[in-house]
């Protein structure tokens, strides 16, 4: 207990221990960071896989079974609105995400409409 006393008594000593807490406080949100950033990532694929096994039966003509048009058009526009608000903010897992989506329904919207 006296040296802890000791350790608080001395000029700046708080200061050094706020700095060694924050440091300690930094590292643990860039683990998390990194985390939500890999998981983000994971979520992305995992969405817009589901899309890709209808557009790659579709284009290779071993199904002829597409989602509604009304449903592809308003997923689309609704990417395209994160897309924009994504690119603003800068945010690279979303404008990824976000442009590959958009690409694939543009993909579905083609061959719903030409066949």
């Amino acid at each position: 207990m006296a040296g802890l006393f000791f350790l608080f008594s001395m000029p700046n000593t708080g200061t050094l221990l706020c700095y060694i807490l924050s440091m300690k406080t930094h590292t643990k949100r860039n683990k998390i960071v990194k985390i939500s950033e890999i998981l983000g990532y994971i979520g992305m694929f995992l969405i817009h896989g589901a899309i890709v096994p209808t557009t790659i039966a579709n284009m290779l003509g071993l199904s002829n079974h597409t989602p509604p048009l009304n449903m592809v058009l308003l997923i689309q526009l609704g990417l395209l609105l994160f897309l924009i608000r994504a690119i603003a903010q800068k945010d690279l897992l979303y404008i990824i995400s976000n442009g590959f989506g958009f690409a694939m329904q543009t993909i579905l919207l083609s061959i719903i409409l030409f066949g």
